[in-house]
């Protein structure tokens, strides 16, 4: 999972824009269309405006999934959310996804570039569309987890999970210090970013918590703390909700769960 461009965080950022109208994400190996139309589809368009489109010499432009369309986000800045010099023109709209909702059959997952986060909404509803390609094979991964007594390794990701979520609640500042003390497996531990921890959500789940239960067992289906600033107010820091999927910002003060990663 890519992350916005700061200090302490793996993965940064890294694109190729050597090839015009497009972008390739060197980490994800996804290629983008670079710059989306100006205009809005229902959901059944824009698998349409997707499935149709001839950019750079491909055909096999699709809608991105949720984590995908997530994967683009920026969580250094809003309106819109995303690298503006790698993606100019961005609409601060809703983007649609291929994702279903798990619980609702006639909702999607969008992700929304005004403040950068995703939710789900009806297909009738109009949104903006980024289409996205593979660029590079994607490995094949029968396996998603390596689960172990107390850690589980995402091997999509690569990242690394406390498997069990300790007990209690802390307040932004303490979750970054319970995590900077754990010494599980011998591993350096922190609170995870918006974006990694939007990894763990598990989509198809129809009912809380949105997790993999046999990975991580126990998960409440309750708001997570990341490392990720809101950047529209210095004073908010992002949570990841894990009875929904959703993302919302808050106080730092406010008591909330952490999972740590390495």
């Amino acid at each position: 999972m890519p992350n916005s461009p700061l200090p302490g965080l793996p993965n940064q950022a890294n694109y190729d824009l050597r090839t015009p109208e497009v972008v390739v994400d060197r980490t994800t190996g996804l290629m983008w269309q670079r710059i989306s139309p100006n205009k809005f589809f229902t959901f059944a368009e824009a698998q349409q405006q997707c499935d149709q489109l001839s950019l750079a010499g491909f055909h096999d432009w699709r809608l991105p999934s949720r984590i995908e369309l997530v994967s683009i986000l920026d969580t250094r800045r809003t309106q819109p959310s995303i690298d503006t010099a790698t993606f100019p023109e961005t609409q601060s709209d809703w983007f649609w996804t291929s994702s279903l909702s798990a619980d609702n059959p006639r909702a999607v997952w969008y992700v929304y570039f005004y403040l950068g986060y995703p939710k789900t909404d009806d297909i009738t509803n109009q949104f903006s569309v980024r289409c996205v390609r593979q660029a590079t094979p994607a490995p094949a991964l029968p396996v998603h987890y390596d689960i172990q007594s107390d850690i589980v390794r995402d091997r999509g990701t690569g990242l690394t999970w406390q498997r069990s979520v300790p007990p209690g609640s802390f307040a932004f500042d303490g979750a970054a210090a319970y995590c900077a003390q754990l010494t599980t497996g011998g591993r350096a531990w922190r609170v995870p970013s918006m974006q990694e921890l939007l990894t763990l959500i598990d989509e198809h789940a129809a009912a809380a918590p949105m997790i993999d239960a046999k990975a991580f067992p126990g998960t409440p289906g309750e708001p997570f703390w990341t490392s990720s600033a809101f950047s529209g107010d210095p004073g908010m820091a992002w949570q990841v909700y894990f009875d929904h999927g959703w993302v919302l910002y808050n106080l730092p003060k406010t008591p909330f769960r952490v999972s740590c990663v390495s």
